[in-house]
């Protein structure tokens, strides 16, 4: 399938993502905006670590 429930997932999350930070920036919110920006690519790359170190299936096949 070419529109994967995982693909259009991550697409929707990302379009939410730039018109909250766009509407953060708009009201005079930059700071947030640009915190959100930093932040939460962190948390995303964390709990993706987390999920690998912690996945019973992931740890069997090693």
């Amino acid at each position: 399938m070419l529109f994967t429930p995982t693909l259009l997932l991550a697409g929707g999350a990302t379009i939410v993502l730039a018109a909250l930070d766009k509407t953060l920036e708009g009201y005079g919110f930059g700071a947030l905006g640009t915190i959100l920006r930093i932040a939460l690519p962190i948390a995303a790359f964390a709990a993706g670590i987390y999920f690998i170190e912690t996945n019973a299936i992931i740890g069997w096949l090693r």
